[in-house]
C-alpha cells in the first residue's frame, strides 16, 4: 500500500517551460503522476507505447483536438498521438502504461 498526503507532495520542474510534475509511483515504464501547467504551456507532439488516462482536476487543457475541463477524463490508447496545450492554469492526474516518444 502506498499513501501520499497532498501536503507532502513534491513538485519538480521539468524541461518543458511552465510544466511541473509530482510522481506518485513508477515501475518499469508504467506509473502515475500529477501535472501542473501554467497557462500557455505546451507539451510537444508525442506517441504512446501503451495507454494513458487523464483526469482533469482544475483548469482547461487541449489534448490534440479535444478540450478538457475539471472533472473530465480522457483515455488514450497505444499509438494515439497528441500534444497538450494549457488554455488556463491547470492541474491533472495521469496514469499510464509504457513510455512515450516525442515526435517534434
Amino acid at each position: 500500500m502506498i499513501l501520499e498526503r497532498q501536503q507532502d507532495r513534491q513538485w519538480a520542474e521539468t524541461a518543458i517551460p511552465g510544466m511541473r510534475v509530482a510522481a506518485v509511483w513508477s515501475e518499469n515504464a508504467d506509473g502515475s503522476y500529477f501535472v501542473r501547467f501554467d497557462e500557455g504551456a505546451r507539451f510537444p507532439l508525442h506517441d504512446h507505447d501503451g495507454w494513458e488516462q487523464i483526469l482533469m482536476l482544475s483548469g482547461r487543457i487541449r489534448f490534440g483536438e479535444i478540450e478538457l475541463s475539471a472533472g473530465d477524463t480522457l483515455l488514450l490508447k497505444e499509438g494515439e498521438q497528441h500534444d497538450a496545450q494549457a488554455l488556463s492554469d491547470a492541474t491533472f492526474f495521469v496514469a499510464h502504461r509504457g513510455n512515450i516518444t516525442l515526435l517534434d
